[in-house]
């Protein structure tokens, strides 16, 4: 029994990983962060730049985002690089980036198929007609009649591409005052019809995830392998404040669920047990309730209200219609994400 406990013990220890004195971020040398816990130590969450470090296998490692929604992984990088940042006083864009007029701009940068053509413009053409927004192909921009106010001058664009590289199916997040920023398409966000391209579309109009809600009710069950960057996970406290909405389309549904007991302040995955929280497992998941996540099917009454917002829009949804929706949500759960 004594051995046993040793071995719990140093495989305990081996978990942790105790952050460097710091005048910022540890002045006082007692904190640290346990396995797959996530702190941000230069930037903000979904900035391109941000600085983010994590404990993998009892080894403090760094990663840099690169502003990518739903990318497979950041890179990493020399955890030296965040004093490097704060010396040259560089800062990231907390503002979201929106398009001018609500209207983005987009060009095709691959030759997809018929099918897969189809299921984009039908994606493009559900988020139009349900919000109003506007999405012009550049060659339409060019002749708009305020096409001096719209896409730069025209000339700010979505590549939309299928460019094959580790970070996988994403899109670069709002309006990145440039040309060719990207929408990534793989074939398998075909899979699920024009679900996961609404989702990326979205996330190309400044849209975050529904799970990094303030209010969010899903908790992260933290593993080496979640279905996404570990960035894609992490609470934005300043987000833009609708209602949590659980049947969004920009949900996810691996790596999070709903939990058995509501009554449990559970850690977030940028926290652990000395801030007063508990880790949750996969043993606090309820497994039906959390069914209604990740649904790739179309938008739900809260995505098309909260992009309106967003963009200052009138809505055409009412938060009585949100909520409803809450409690009937006859929805398609089919998505890897």
């Amino acid at each position: 029994m004594i051995h046993w406990l040793l071995l719990s013990v140093a495989v305990a220890v081996a978990q942790r990983c105790v952050l460097p004195i710091d005048p910022i971020q540890n002045p006082d040398g007692h904190a640290y962060l346990v396995e797959n816990q996530v702190k941000y130590i230069y930037g903000d969450p979904q900035d391109e730049g941000a600085i983010y470090q994590t404990c993998v296998d009892g080894v403090l490692t760094c990663y840099e985002e690169n502003g990518f929604a739903d990318s497979d992984e950041d890179d990493v990088v020399d955890c030296r690089k965040e004093n490097a940042k704060r010396r040259l006083g560089l800062a990231t864009d907390r503002k979201w980036r929106l398009w001018p007029h609500a209207t983005l701009c987009y060009k095709f940068a691959y030759s997809f198929d018929h099918t897969e053509q189809s299921l984009i413009h039908e994606a493009m053409n559900d988020i139009v007609t349900q919000t109003g927004v506007q999405m012009l192909d550049i060659d339409e921009c060019k002749q708009s009649s305020n096409a001096k106010e719209i896409c730069g001058h025209c000339r700010h664009y979505v590549a939309i591409d299928r460019e094959k590289n580790k970070h996988g199916t994403y899109a670069e997040l709002g309006y990145r005052h440039r040309a060719g920023q990207k929408l990534n398409l793989l074939k398998t966000a075909f899979d699920d019809g024009k679900g996961t391209i609404i989702h990326e579309m979205l996330h190309s109009f400044g849209v975050i995830h529904e799970h990094v809600h303030p209010a969010s009710e899903a908790i992260v069950i933290r593993s080496r392998h979640m279905g996404a960057s570990m960035s894609n996970y992490i609470p934005i406290k300043e987000a833009f404040v609708t209602m949590y909405d659980k049947v969004s389309i920009m949900h996810y549904k691996n790596g999070v669920c709903l939990p058995k007991n509501r009554s449990i302040k559970y850690c977030t995955i940028d926290q652990n047990e000395s801030d007063g929280c508990i880790i949750p497992t996969e043993d606090d998941c309820d497994d039906e309730a959390s069914k209604v996540l990740g649904q790739r099917k179309e938008m739900s009454n809260g995505d098309i209200r909260n992009l309106q917002l967003l963009y200052g829009m009138d809505t055409t949804v009412t938060r009585k219609e949100v909520i409803v929706q809450q409690t009937h949500h006859p929805r398609v759960h089919k998505h890897p994400l």
